[in-house]
């Protein structure tokens, strides 16, 4: 019924593009917001504007949260990566 799916560590997921992703268009949010604020030159209600600053920190929230979950992907990837040097050079000894 299900499929097992082999997710190799060296896989973050996407997370480091979907971070960049969230973090550019929050950041895109956030200046447009800004900008809207001081010198109003779209016609945007106060509603409207209220969910746009709600979107930017909900963007921003996830884009950091990507990030710190690709950095602990990197992290892994290393770690398993020294792990299997150990293997090799363990292997490598118990064959002389």
């Amino acid at each position: 019924m299900f499929k097992k799916r082999n997710i190799s560590v060296y896989s973050d997921l996407k997370t480091g593009f979907f971070c960049k992703f969230l973090l550019i268009l929050g950041m895109v949010l956030l200046i447009f917001y800004i900008i809207q604020k001081t010198i109003p030159f779209v016609g945007i209600s106060e509603t409207m504007l209220g969910s746009l600053l709600a979107f930017a920190i909900l963007s921003l929230g996830l884009g950091f949260i990507l990030y710190f979950l690709s950095r602990q992907f990197a992290k892994l990837a290393k770690i398993a990566e020294e792990i299997e040097k150990e293997d090799v050079t363990e292997d490598i000894e118990n064959a002389k």
